[in-house]
């Protein structure tokens, strides 16, 4: 039985991830801020193949303490999110910008590089970025400058790591509780606006991303791949 550890897994794409994987079979171990989160959503998985773990991206010492006292693992799936660093850049704060990168890019690395020592020899780590890398959407510079920076490292590491699998999984808009604190008309046009744009004609649900996720962890032969699962965003 294979096991996967993912890395903000009590909602959204993570916990969707979750449940996807634990119907495949698989024993997974899902990460959040807070112990009441993590056990929150293991009432909702409901099988004796999860467990949980605190980890907080931020804090490098703890994921490191964290992940190193863990039995050995098959994959390792960083999807945990950041502050949203988005706006126009006129009026971006770097402060914003400095928290995402932290908690994203050097959160996912350090985590990546603490997890090595218990990851099988053809194991795989998979990064969750988005879409802003790969497509020039005004407002999102903060984002893309993150984002590309996990596409550039995604390349370099399947080298570098081999025979250890690396790749990327990049959504789009996707409806998670990440949007929750915004108001519901706002939301409904911004999300009309973009399913308006796309090929697919709608936006994403973690429902969309978890089989995307779940392909790159159990094709052998896949590495060094930016999967882009967001409805056609990159496209332009």
């Amino acid at each position: 039985m294979e096991h996967t550890v993912i890395v903000g897994a009590t909602r959204g794409m993570g916990f969707a991830l979750a449940k996807h994987l634990l119907a495949q079979g698989q024993r997974v171990t899902i990460s959040g801020r807070e112990q009441a989160g993590i056990d929150k959503a293991l009432g909702k998985l409901d099988s004796s193949k999860a467990d949980g773990i605190v980890l907080d991206l931020r804090d490098f010492d703890a994921v490191r303490t964290t992940l190193q006292a863990l039995p050995g693992f098959d994959h390792l799936v960083l999807c945990g999110s950041a502050d949203a660093a988005w706006g126009p850049f006129a009026s971006l704060q770097i402060t914003s910008l400095e928290t995402a990168l932290q908690t994203k890019l050097l959160g996912y690395l350090n985590a990546a590089q603490a997890a090595l020592p218990k990851l099988a020899e053809r194991g795989s780590i998979t990064f969750v970025g988005g879409a802003s890398a790969r497509a020039a959407m005004p407002g999102t510079a903060g984002l893309a400058a993150v984002n590309g920076a996990l596409v550039a490292a995604t390349r370099t590491l399947a080298k570098e790591l081999a025979p250890r699998r690396v790749n990327l999984v990049s959504p789009g808009l996707v409806d998670t509780e990440a949007y929750a604190g915004m108001p519901a008309d706002a939301k409904a046009v911004m999300f009309a606006q973009a399913a308006g744009k796309l090929p697919v004609g709608r936006t994403g649900l973690p429902e969309d991303i978890a089989p995307a996720i779940a392909f790159v962890l159990t094709n052998p032969f896949v590495t060094g791949a930016v999967i882009d699962v967001d409805g056609g965003a990159h496209l332009g």
